[in-house]
């Protein structure tokens, strides 16, 4: 597979666009968020570009706008061109009794736990609903699942972090934290995917790093939420307790976000690792990845790298 991280169109780097990763090859298209409508644009036209490909999937990670924004869009596009998709994205009622249990409140019935569940994540009912009537299939993003046509795989959150979720978000409206990430963010889906080069790539939305296992595995990692500061630096200490290969690391910060990839610079002087982001540097396309640098070289380059 390859990788083509989208955003920062035309200059413009006021605007929030959000996410949107491509994992793709000759046969199959894994749209990993759609922030934005100039993200279900992009993804029209690369479609347009590369005839061959027959499997098309989109991974919802999460339902907040800026990594939804663009996919009622995407589906209108995908309609235009005669193209089939499978949407895969967390279908929370499936865990209602596994969140009774958690809840241990008697006063709480299973119908009534999963009218609030479908409240509380209304925006990923929205999508389902509309995905639904226009014909395009639904998939549990549940952990251990592949995706169709590709080696992509999701990994994460496990069944057990997931229901935590849920339960904290029932119990708080909504308004929980877990492990200073928010509900609504925390149990973000994550992709893997071995790319063309046998670099392996995570994808994790805006999830808690306390959910992201074996990091020492990928050489690629999408930063949790756009680089949010105290993320990143969970996610470098510990891949640094694997001191072995280099780990490339992606942040989308385009636009005022509460993300933070700005602040990493000076995180990354003490790391020595190499960040690319699409607020500066627009479309982040990696289909090959060229030979590592010397340690002498890396360990004077920080902030945003014009190549990896």
């Amino acid at each position: 597979m390859k990788l083509k991280a989208l955003s920062n169109y035309d200059g413009d780097t006021e605007t929030r666009f959000g996410d949107c990763i491509l994992l793709y090859d000759k046969q199959a298209l894994v749209i990993y968020d759609c922030g934005h409508e100039k993200h279900a644009e992009a993804v029209a036209e690369f479609l347009e570009d590369n005839a061959s490909i027959k499997d098309v999937s989109i991974v919802v990670s999460h339902g907040h706008e800026d990594h939804v924004n663009g996919i009622g869009k995407l589906f209108e596009l995908l309609i235009d061109a005669n193209r089939e998709a499978t949407v895969y994205t967390p279908l929370y009622l499936k865990d209602a009794e596994k969140v009774l249990e958690i809840l241990d409140d008697d006063r709480r019935t299973l119908p009534a736990t999963k009218k609030k569940i479908l409240e509380i994540f209304d925006g990923l009912a929205a999508i389902i609903t509309s995905a639904t009537d226009q014909g395009f299939s639904i998939a549990d993003a549940r952990i251990d699942t592949t995706i169709a046509g590709t080696s992509c795989k999701i990994i994460g959150p496990t069944e057990d972090e997931f229901a935590e979720v849920i339960a904290e978000a029932v119990k708080t409206d909504g308004k929980g934290n877990i492990d200073d990430e928010t509900v609504m963010n925390a149990a973000s889906v994550q992709v893997k995917s071995d790319m063309e080069n046998s670099k392996r790539v995570l994808l994790c939305g805006d999830a808690t790093p306390e959910y992201l296992h074996d990091l020492e595995d990928y050489r690629i990692v999408q930063l949790p939420h756009h680089g949010k500061l105290s993320s990143a630096e969970t996610v470098f200490g510990k891949i640094f307790a694997n001191i072995g290969a280099y780990t490339f690391l992606i942040s989308d910060n385009t636009g005022n976000s509460n993300g933070g990839s700005d602040e990493l610079e000076g995180s990354l002087i003490r790391t020595g690792k190499f960040i690319k982001n699409t607020k500066k540097d627009g479309v982040i396309d990696l289909g090959a990845i060229p030979a590592l640098p010397s340690s002498e070289a890396a360990s004077k380059r920080y902030g945003v790298c014009a190549g990896l």
